[in-house]
């Protein structure tokens, strides 16, 4: 088969590549100048244009595209950044150690990674530029020429110049999405408060609602579920005012306005002064602490959206259920479920349990979906306080629907204590409990409603620790009430 470019596809590089790619050009390009003026100069040999060309005015392309061919792969640039290590040093002795350029390869190759990986980073490219020192100086007979006409100088000198500034070109354009990822926050963090607002206003309503239906102890149970959600919108929102109050953004201005002050006589600064030494160091560490605030502002405004749909979604689910009233509704018992979970998604979350969901193809059935989510929360309460002692990942229900010819059923197991065989036959009676603190109503309330409904409730259990099975039946084709 033959092979065709078109089957080639090309990614988006990663970011370290993109953001490498022209300052590597640059750099490159104005090692090229140098090293083209020293080779007319001392008159070395043509032959250095043939390893000059292909590495530094076509390798960085080839980078690039390899990047790209290898989409959101950092190994790929870091590889190309080694590389670089390695044939810089293997460079620095083929012109003989000239002292300007080495030194601009040196601070090229300590900036670069130190950026990238700090400390740990820099410690294993010195010793690759170490090798390719010593291997070059073995090609070259360790021939030093450590000066250069003044015109070559000034322009090794500029090259080092541009490079540092090129870098803290990017330091600035992260410091200014930055900027704007706190401008964006700060709107989430006002749609926020706004729909917290609403929140309270439908919690006040829910509440009227629910007393108006005689289902207090409902409302209160999704208020909490709500609150609970509420607690992790406020550790994110905590989070991101700390990362914000304590940016680097700031100091970052204060050293670029440093570097404008001394732009003049940059190379000066940079070289002499205490503080332009200083300055350096800080470039040298600043992106680290930069990645760290992106990374935080970034995965806690993602937790944020997150909680505040989940909000909205238990609010929608209340608010429908709200708007119920007795009345025999045509639904399907998975979409009541569905309902009931999302009301209940804090306290599920909060205990750690595990929802598993079995449902098989059933018929609507008529019913009052205000007493079956009642019912459902009261299982889900009673399934929960059964495995309360349990580790979390043997805190398992699982809500199942089937039928036959003639009813449509519901089931809810868990894998808790299980219920003894002397009690099995009590647990619907009125008043009857095994809790210290219960009243004996919930699960007389929950058979109560299926007998209005013209249904009814059920459990089995092998014994204690072996879980309980509650089952709910629903004829086909109730009749209205």
């Amino acid at each position: 088969m033959l092979f065709s470019f078109k089957e080639i596809k090309l990614g988006k590089a990663h970011r370290l590549a993109r953001s490498n790619y022209v300052p590597r050009i640059i750099g490159f390009i104005f090692s090229f100048l140098v090293i083209l003026l020293l080779v007319f100069e001392r008159g070395w040999s043509y032959w250095y244009f043939a390893f000059m060309i292909p590495y530094f005015l076509v390798y960085p392309h080839f980078v690039l595209l390899a990047s790209k061919l290898a989409p959101d792969k950092k190994s790929i640039e870091i590889g190309a950044m080694m590389f670089d290590v390695f044939i810089l040093g293997v460079w620095m002795a083929n012109i003989h150690f000239f002292m300007w350029m080495a030194f601009a390869f040196l601070a090229s190759t300590v900036l670069n990674h130190t950026m990238v990986g700090g400390y740990r980073q820099l410690l294993k490219a010195l010793p690759l530029f170490i090798a390719g020192a010593v291997i070059g100086g073995f090609m070259t007979n360790f021939r030093l020429e450590l000066e250069a006409p003044h015109y070559i100088e000034f322009m090794a000198m500029a090259a080092l110049v541009i490079y540092i500034v090129g870098a803290a070109g990017i330091f600035y354009k992260q410091a200014r999405r930055l900027a704007e990822i706190r401008v964006e926050l700060e709107d989430k963090n006002q749609e926020l408060n706004d729909t917290i607002q609403k929140l309270h206003h439908t919690q006040d309503e829910l509440v009227e609602k629910a007393h108006k239906a005689g289902m207090a102890e409902l409302a209160t149970g999704i208020l909490h579920n709500v609150g609970n959600v509420l607690n992790s919108v406020n550790i994110s929102t905590d989070i991101l005012r700390e990362t914000v109050l304590n940016s680097k953004l700031e100091k970052f201005k204060s050293a670029n306005k440093l570097l404008k002050e001394h732009e003049d006589n940059l190379e000066e600064f940079i070289l002499n002064n205490p503080k332009g030494k200083s300055l350096l160091k800080y470039y040298l560490k600043l992106e680290e602490s930069l990645d760290k605030e992106y990374n935080t502002l970034k995965e806690q405004t993602s937790r944020l959206v997150d909680k505040v749909q989940l909000i909205k979604e238990v609010i929608d689910s209340q608010q429908s259920y709200a708007k119920v009233g007795l009345i025999n509704e045509e639904m399907r018992l998975e979409d009541i479920v569905n309902d009931t979970l999302k009301m209940q998604s804090g306290s599920i979350e909060r205990h750690g349990l595990h929802i598993e969901k079995d449902f098989n193809d059933t018929e609507s059935v008529s019913v009052q979906k205000s007493k079956v989510i009642h019912i459902l929360i009261n299982l889900f309460k009673n399934a929960k306080e059964s495995m309360e002692e349990f580790p979390s990942e043997k805190k398992k229900i699982t809500i199942s629907t089937w039928q036959d010819t003639e009813k449509v059923f519901l089931s809810v197991s868990d894998t808790g204590e299980g219920i003894p065989d002397n009690e099995i036959n009590k647990v619907f009676n009125h008043g009857f409990t095994t809790k210290e603190k219960g009243h004996g109503y919930g699960l007389h309330t929950c058979a109560n409603y299926m007998t209005e409904m013209g249904g009814n409730i059920s459990v089995v259990s092998e014994g204690k620790g072996e879980g309980a099975t509650f089952i709910l039946a629903f004829p086909k084709g109730i009749e209205d009430s």
